[in-house]
């Protein structure tokens, strides 16, 4: 092929063609600036091609690392979402368990007889008692928000009451914590078991004689037939203060047990404990016998209280 290219006067630019198999020349004529805006256009082009390339890839690498940081996002997000989950199910527990808390001093107050109004305020009971109305809870799971802002803000300020009511209980029970010792310790010293197992046969207070017949004479306790050797037990926690023959009482034992309390057990045929030493109640201390002033095996069993004899029956 061959091309020649032929200026006339009239400012034309005339192309020929020349085809190698054929004889005709073909032309193309046209004006002298066309050639001109075709190559700006071409540079324009050219120009434009290269910066949307360098553009497109500079678009591509950010959306690349946009792309990355989504992901990273969403994976903290993820692990976020989880550990708020976790969070919430811990402060549920922590409230659930200061509800049983409560219900359990509440029972240990009732089974040794402590009044409400006499250890914690009610203002504190009130606030046990709504535990659950006073710290809802919204939980998080099956949800598609990625906005735990919300969620954090709840939970923040459910740990917040969840903390105020832990201490108004840690004062409760630390008030109730003495009254409790106090009340299991008196309970504890006071006797409230039989002695023996065996029936009575003379009770508290006044009676006939029973060597003579003839008069009357004041009982100061309780009597228990029983077999000889049948075992006699402590009625409450306390310490020996005595143990040995007292006259009229044959083989006794006393016991203190604080709080103004003491018993006698009289008449035994065998004593099993010494000056000073602890029982508790329900051990065995001695065996029934009919030694001093007796007419049958059986066991003398007193209540002293603040130094006055006191009917024993009333604490059976």
């Amino acid at each position: 092929m061959k091309k020649a290219v032929k200026k006339n006067k009239n400012k034309h630019i005339t192309f020929l063609y020349i085809p190698e198999n054929e004889s005709s020349v073909k032309t193309l004529r046209m004006t002298s600036w066309i050639p001109k805006i075709i190559i700006l256009v071409l540079i324009a082009t050219l120009i434009y091609a290269s910066s949307y390339t360098v553009a497109y890839r500079n678009l591509k690498d950010k959306y690349e690392i946009s792309l990355c940081n989504i992901q990273e996002i969403t994976t903290i997000n993820n692990s976020q979402k989880i550990e708020i989950e976790r969070l919430e199910e811990n402060a549920q527990k922590i409230q659930e368990q200061l509800c049983e808390n409560v219900n359990a001093l509440q029972e240990i107050k009732e089974l040794v007889g402590i009044k409400d109004d006499n250890t914690v305020p009610s203002n504190i009971q009130d606030n046990f008692s709504n535990i659950y109305q006073s710290i809802p809870f919204q939980p998080i799971v099956n949800t598609n928000n990625t906005n735990f802002t919300d969620h954090i803000f709840e939970l923040k300020t459910s740990f917040v009451s969840l903390s105020k009511v832990a201490k108004s209980q840690k004062t409760a029970i630390e008030d109730s914590a003495k009254s409790i010792k106090d009340r299991v310790a008196y309970l504890k010293a006071k006797p409230s078991i039989k002695p023996v197992v065996g029936k009575i046969t003379a009770g508290y207070g006044y009676r006939k004689n029973p060597f003579s017949g003839r008069g009357s004479e004041f009982h100061k306790g309780v009597d228990f037939a029983a077999k000889r050797g049948t075992p006699v037990m402590a009625t409450a926690d306390g310490t020996v203060t005595y143990s040995g023959w007292k006259s009229g009482y044959g083989n006794m034992v006393i016991i203190s047990h604080g709080y103004g309390f003491i018993t006698v057990y009289a008449h035994n045929s065998q004593l099993l404990v010494k000056i000073g030493d602890k029982v508790k109640r329900g051990q065995i201390i001695s065996k029934v016998g009919s030694t001093g002033r007796s007419t049958a095996p059986h066991l003398h069993y007193e209540i002293k209280l603040n130094g006055k004899n006191v009917d024993p029956s009333r604490y059976f």
